[in-house]
């Protein structure tokens, strides 16, 4: 049976249209504004043939249009498929083609690099000419109930071989997400929410879908500038989004200035959360609340810092209200397992890739790959993300695939490639190469990698071995050449 629910904007539009929703760099809007902008898009896109079930690609600044799109597509019963434009247009391209794209949109800032990805294979759209074009009425074909069952968001992550997956979300997973969320932060209309994560990432993109249901505004930054974050701050905000990079920034910046008022929370994630970090931000009177969870939840599903319990230990965590947590254990002393999650914000799987879908999703349960304990008070601590996955500045980057890129080079013969600790990104790549005699200089080797790879998945630095070390089962012990990276520094 088909699950209607009403469109979470008219009901807040028909509510208090003249309430504010968005201030982004080019635009302030309330909510009657934001209807009328996603409704003229979604007229647009209809009469360039894009309806019901088609897959929209984009390419796109964090500014007001983006956020036009989530709603257009909704109110046409399309899929959202936001592309990182930090990426490589061969990047981009696999994953056009994986999500069998019908139109990619971008801006004027990010038009070269769509139309280098798309080619001649995938239709064009610049957004600000279909917003400007717009027909002044919604067109009556627009939806004014949402199918939760129905495909919302395709989101690219990167599985275990390093390849892009595209994870599927509901619009079932994106409500029960922000469902969660609001049984934790008890959300209420006039709360101001900043988002400084890219739209094009799952904890960037709930933020829009959460603050609409619950009635709050959205401050949006196209990047994360310091001083203009305090600034938001010190004006109003309730809530922001940050990974540990940007928090460490925050707090040198305001110096030993307390949290203001306003201020309810900070939801910190995106890689391994430093204890001191922490604590020196509750000392200053910041409600921060570590954070775990995928693109495969639709947002986070586990949070620390809320209750006493985990606020004494910084390293725990525990499930939102509606998220099952379970460990299936490994045989480990220590009680640790791969961590599994269940619940209606768990992805309906990978675009293209049954294997991989059966493989993550079994007996109703998603399995993470990650490892964790959780004990019989559901304290939930992560011993260690993806077996080999480097998580720098908030970006998963996989070995796997920057080896790929490594060994297309005719003069590299083999590559490894580990994380190594930074004070600022938590971690960055590095690469050991086994190469042929006339190699060239590791520079060129490098600007082979930058052509190819995000600049965040760039190796750091590259390390020139006769062989790569190999355990009995002919696996490169990852172990072993980070130790030799640092006893060559």
């Amino acid at each position: 049976m088909t699950r209607l629910v009403p469109d979470p904007l008219l009901e807040r539009v028909a509510r208090e249209p003249g309430a504010p929703a968005l201030r982004a760099r080019s635009a302030e809007w309330s909510r009657g504004q934001l209807l009328e902008a996603a409704d003229g898009l979604a007229a647009a896109l209809l009469a360039e043939g894009v309806g019901e079930a088609s897959r929209i690609a984009c390419v796109l600044a964090d500014d007001a249009p983006a956020v036009a799109l989530v709603h257009a597509a909704r109110r046409l019963g399309a899929v959202h498929v936001p592309l990182n434009r930090r990426a490589a247009p061969a990047e981009l391209r696999y994953q056009l083609e994986v999500a069998r794209a019908e139109v990619v949109l971008a801006d004027e800032a990010n038009a070269a690099l769509a139309r280098e990805a798309a080619g001649t294979t995938v239709p064009l759209q610049r957004i600000e000419a279909l917003l400007a074009g717009a027909p002044c009425a919604a067109p009556p074909a627009l939806r004014t109930r949402v199918d939760l069952d129905a495909l919302a968001t395709i989101v690219f992550t990167s599985g275990t071989t390093g390849r892009p997956r595209g994870a599927l979300l509901t619009h079932d997973n994106h409500r029960a997400s922000a469902h969660a969320w609001a049984g934790l932060l008890r959300p209420a209309p006039g709360h101001r929410w900043l988002a400084c994560l890219p739209l094009f990432h799952v904890a960037g993109l709930a933020i829009v879908t959460r603050v609409t249901r619950w009635g709050a505004s959205l401050d949006l930054f196209d990047r994360f500038e310091v001083a203009a974050v305090s600034a938001a701050l010190d004006d109003g905000l309730t809530h922001l989004s940050l990974v540990p990079a940007q928090l460490e920034d925050l707090l040198a910046f305001r110096d030993g200035r307390p949290a203001p008022g306003a201020l309810q929370a900070i939801l910190l994630g995106g890689g391994p959360i430093p204890t001191t970090l922490l604590q020196r931000a509750r000392a200053a009177g910041y409600r921060v609340l570590s954070t775990y969870g995928m693109s495969e939840t639709a947002s986070g599903v586990a949070a620390g810092g809320a209750d006493a319990a985990t606020q004494a230990d910084p390293a725990a965590g525990r499930a939102l209200p509606g998220v099952e947590l379970r460990i299936e254990p490994d045989g480990t002393p220590d009680g640790s397992g791969e961590i599994l999650v269940r619940g209606a914000m768990v992805f309906a799987g990978y675009e293209g890739d049954a294997a991989a879908t059966a493989s993550a999703l079994r007996d109703g349960w998603l399995h993470t790959g990650d490892i964790g304990t959780l004990d019989e008070a559901g304290l939930l601590r992560v011993l260690d993300r993806r077996d080999d996955l480097i998580i720098s500045g908030g970006e998963n980057v996989y070995p796997a695939e920057v080896e790929a890129v490594l060994a297309a080079h005719p003069a590299i013969l083999e590559a490894a490639v580990y994380g190594v600790p930074d004070e600022r990104w938590g971690a960055v790549p590095e690469a050991v190469v086994v190469v042929t005699s006339d190699a060239p200089a590791d520079e060129e080797l490098l600007r082979h990698c930058r052509e190819r790879l995000a600049g965040y998945k760039v190796p750091r630095r590259l390390l020139r071995l006769d062989e790569l070390p190999r355990n009995t089962f002919g696996k490169v012990r990852r172990g072993l050449l980070r130790q030799r990276a640092q006893e060559a520094i």
